[in-house]
Order: structure tokens, then sequence, then C-alpha cells
């Protein structure tokens, strides 16, 4: 059994954790596909006009369109990204893609955890600006987190679409 004891407090809280997301080809078909599985509902799908911030590239800006799994603790959020975009799967990189985790600061979570070796590939901000409402951020080890701010009402939102309302 290998020695955790000395490892430092880690950044992110697994009581936050509160989804995972998986990149799709189709979002309807992934829909259909996963209530079959596992009886899951959905909440109607939101497009989002996403601008952000990636290393090397500065501001991009694409379109975003996903839904979450109405069922929790832990959601299942699909994403489906237009061509070219960060969430583009037509590299086959459909499937499991990020563990999403509420954060009270994403400026120092992010830091805490580039300390420790992680990879920011995407912010809403770039780091100058604190990286704005949420990171992708990599672990040494391949795994990618999404720490989001559950402040300014964030939470709530998304508590409300899953009960049928309006993300926005």
């Amino acid at each position: 059994m290998t020695d955790l004891s000395g490892l430092a407090l880690p950044a992110l809280d697994w009581g936050e954790v509160f989804h995972v997301g998986i990149r799709v080809a189709d979002l309807g078909a992934a829909q259909r596909e996963l209530t079959e599985a596992i009886g899951v509902g959905w909440t109607t799908p939101a497009t989002i006009p996403m601008k952000a911030w990636a290393p090397g590239q500065g501001s991009v800006s694409y379109d975003l369109t996903i839904s979450f799994s109405k069922e929790g603790p832990v959601h299942i959020e699909l994403l489906y990204g237009s061509p070219g975009s960060y969430y583009d799967v037509r590299d086959g990189g459909a499937g499991l893609h990020h563990i999403g985790v509420w954060v009270d600061d994403v400026t120092k979570v992010n830091q805490d955890l580039v300390s420790q070796g992680y990879t920011v590939e995407l912010a809403g901000a770039s780091p100058e600006e604190g990286y704005g409402a949420f990171t992708y951020v990599r672990s040494p080890g391949g795994v990618l987190f999404e720490p989001e701010s559950g402040l300014h009402g964030s939470k709530e939102r998304f508590e409300r679409w899953y009960a049928g309302g309006s993300l926005f």
C-alpha cells in the first residue's frame, strides 16, 4: 500500500464535486443512450456563447451546448462544442472529459494546483485576470478538473435548471 501521509492538503474538496463532463458528437443521441442505459432525465440543452482564455492562444470564442442530468448529487454534463473549439470531438475525443468541482476562490485553487504541477488548459479569463469563474486544469497524471466558482448564485442557477427551470 502507498503511504500518502506526507501529502499536502488538497486544493479541491471531494464533497464539492458536482458533475462529470462528457464530450459528445451528438447531444440528443447521447441523452437517449444514457437515459436507456441508466434512466436519467435531462435539463433542456443550453447553448452558451463562450469567451475564454487558452494558453498560447489568448482569448478564444465559440459556442458550447450543454445539458446536465437532473439526478445527482453528482450530475452528468454532456458537452457539444462547435467545430474547432476546445470541446470539438472531431479529433476522436468523445467520452469522459473532466470532473467539475465547486470552489469559492478559482484564483487561489488554480495557483495551488499549478504550484503542484497541474497545467491550465482553458479558463474564463487570463491568469493575470484571476482565471475568471472557471478553469480546466490537468493533473500531472492526466486527470482534468474544472474548478468552478460556486459564488454569485451559480449553484442556485444550476439547482433551478436541474429542477426543470432555465439555466439563465
